[in-house]
């Protein structure tokens, strides 16, 4: 079965990641894949717990906390939620797994909203230009504010990361 490997937008993500400085009680980690960003979690955060809709990669995370469901839909607190989700723009229904963890079938939507209901503390979300780029930072605009951002350019796209601040109450303390 297919689990996503870390490329270039898990090791943007993981700079982004590397230069936070803050402690934070409650981290979510969606999409987790390899479980490379759960496990950089680990180094500031006190519960992390992995997401992912993958069976096999749930197993692959098993040294941590692993939650087997579609996005935040179980989750209604966090103090960070990161997430490198598939967000290449998708061009047919899903066939299988792989399909899953490269095209965009609404995680990021989804990620979104719950950013907007439940208010982390901080959000960490990775996409590429390819992708849906000028509503997701419209979104995040609209969200918070973008505290920290971390751009590779590849070929023909930009991978971003950002990190964004919610305005207004957050779910979780810290």
């Amino acid at each position: 079965m297919f689990i996503y490997r870390p490329q270039e937008d898990s090791y943007a993500t993981l700079s982004l990641l590397s230069r936070i400085n803050n402690r934070f009680n409650i981290c979510i980690d969606v999409g987790a894949g390899s479980c490379i960003l759960t496990r950089e979690l680990s180094r500031f955060c006190r519960h992390v717990v992995a997401v992912d809709i993958n069976p096999y990669a749930c197993a692959e995370c098993r040294k941590y906390d692993v939650l087997c469901a579609h996005g935040l839909s179980a989750i209604s607190r966090a103090d960070l939620v990161v997430s490198n989700p598939p967000y290449l723009p998708p061009e047919e229904p899903p066939s299988d797994m792989e399909a899953l963890a490269i095209y965009d079938y609404g995680l990021i939507d989804h990620i979104l909203r719950w950013a907007f209901a439940y208010r982390p503390r901080l959000l960490v979300l990775t996409y590429s230009t390819l992708g849906r780029a000028d509503l997701i930072e419209e979104a995040a605009y609209a969200l918070g504010r973008i505290v920290d951002r971390e751009v590779v350019h590849r070929f023909f796209e930009d991978i971003v990361s950002i990190a964004v601040e919610p305005l207004g109450p957050v779910s979780g303390s810290s």
